[in-house]
């Protein structure tokens, strides 16, 4: 093991699902009657562990949750081991892993019960993120160096189809320089391909005869600049994939990055997908007097000796009223956004480099991850007001950020889990007392993960 024993202990928490990329936990006096409740279900069968990945120890950590210690320290063959992700979504029974070497030209594959690699599955291109598909039965990952995107069967561990542009790119609009944003279907069998050096949103239609997939090329739409990703269903809006309950729909938001190199802010995009086409049927902009700023002070690409002057838009999640967006603004604000009227509504204070929400439907609470900073902002989310800062890790001692893109919450609301990755510390906190109540240091610097019940 390459970690340190936990901190300090409560009582016995067990927690249940509520999203693709999340997890949590129930409250400790109800815990006897839900736990056996939700071991009905066999998604909830076993004990709940959260994999990450490490990107500089290149090896993948897992966590029992429920003890709150290390039970998996499994290094990689690749480089930068990044997002982690179930085979088959959330639903599936192949136990296995696929962790997303973002440096390397594959994925690799970990068995959930002996947590020991499998082997890779080489891609055309280095992969970045992934979003399964259930009615399907295939994997979508999009790629790092290449604006590409492939699908994977994960029954026989196959690449079937690969689509895009086998050129290496360095796109230049904030969000740094992966070739893609986040892989996204639209319905059950089209996929959108966000070219993020050309500021172009490629749909594919998939087809499948017999034991050949196609993918086809149906339509592109060129967007103000790269778009990060399309707003998902999960309370954290990670979710990007298809199950087989969701209920279609035509209309979808995206967040565009932004460009100080062009003056262009950051904006919530509405898009509308008709006849295989998608088309901008709205928008609405933020941070437009920070990007103008960062445009006239010249930081483009690279980075200003005041870190407050960097702006763009990270990640947006759809709020449970369904009326409203948070979108983070790394100049270290959260936007409020009534999407009924495309509006901005509110600026919240957040910490530098604003990034995920995480919402607390139960206690209308809304959580943001700072990945500049070495707190978590917590906000009235019905009020949309900031209740308080809660530090979560010490100062930076390694070039990465500082807290995880991955968050975990509850169904019941009561607990809040991620990553403060740039200590390498896991923690949780009491959402009744807004405070931490228990830490894990695994070392080095996890920022992406899943969760999985292991037997």
């Amino acid at each position: 093991m390459k970690a340190m024993k936990n901190i300090h202990k409560i009582g016995t928490l067990v927690l249940s699902l509520s999203m693709l990329l999340g997890c949590g936990n129930t409250r400790e006096d109800n815990k006897s009657s839900i736990y056996e409740s939700t071991k009905q279900e066999n998604q909830y069968d076993g004990t709940l562990t959260a994999f990450y990945g490490d990107i500089t120890q290149n090896r993948v950590v897992g966590i029992d949750i429920k003890n709150m210690a290390i039970v998996a320290d499994i290094d990689t063959e690749g480089v930068k081991p990044y997002t982690i992700g179930r085979a088959d979504g959330k639903n599936g029974t192949l136990n296995k892993l696929y962790t997303m070497t973002r440096k390397s030209p594959w994925i690799e594959k970990v068995d959930l019960t002996t947590h020991e690699l499998l082997g890779k599955i080489d891609l055309a291109h280095t992969p970045r993120s992934c979003a399964y598909n259930e009615v399907m039965g295939v994997q979508l990952v999009s790629g790092v160096d290449k604006p590409m995107s492939s699908l994977i069967e994960p029954k026989s561990d196959m690449v079937v189809s690969s689509v895009g542009r086998k050129t290496l790119v360095s796109p230049s609009d904030f969000g740094g320089s992966n070739a893609t944003g986040h892989p996204v279907w639209l319905n059950a069998n089209t996929f959108a391909l966000l070219d993020r050096e050309v500021r172009k949103v490629d749909v594919y239609k998939v087809t499948k005869n017999g034991n050949t997939w196609t993918s086809t090329l149906v339509s592109s739409l060129d967007t103000p600049t790269s778009i990060h990703h399309f707003i998902g269903k999960g309370t954290d809006g990670m979710d990007g994939g298809i199950s087989i309950g969701d209920t279609p729909t035509d209309t979808f938001y995206a967040v565009a990055e932004g460009s100080a190199t062009d003056d262009i802010a950051p904006a919530i995009l509405k898009l509308k997908l008709q006849n295989n086409t998608l088309s901008i049927v709205g928008s609405v902009s933020f941070d437009e007097e920070a990007t103008r700023a960062a445009h006239q002070h010249g930081n483009h690409g690279h980075k200003p000796e005041n870190e407050a002057e960097v702006t763009g838009g990270h990640h947006a999640t759809m709020h449970p009223d369904g009326k409203h967006i948070y979108v983070g603004s790394s100049a270290g604000y959260l936007i409020v956004i009534n999407k009924v009227k495309m509006k901005k509504i509110r600026e919240i204070p957040t910490g530098e480099g604003s990034g995920h929400t995480t919402f607390v439907p139960q206690r209308n609470l809304a959580i943001v991850t700072n990945h500049n900073a070495n707190f978590i902002t917590i906000v009235d989310s019905k009020k949309h007001k900031k209740i308080k800062d809660l530090v979560v890790s010490g100062a930076s001692i390694n070039d990465v950020i500082m807290q995880s893109h991955t968050s975990f919450t509850d169904a019941t609301g009561d607990f809040f889990y991620a990553f403060a990755s740039n200590n390498g510390v896991f923690y949780e906190v009491d959402l009744s007392s807004l405070a931490v109540t228990r830490t894990l240091n695994t070392g080095g610097t996890p920022v992406q993960g899943c969760f999985t019940y292991l037997k």
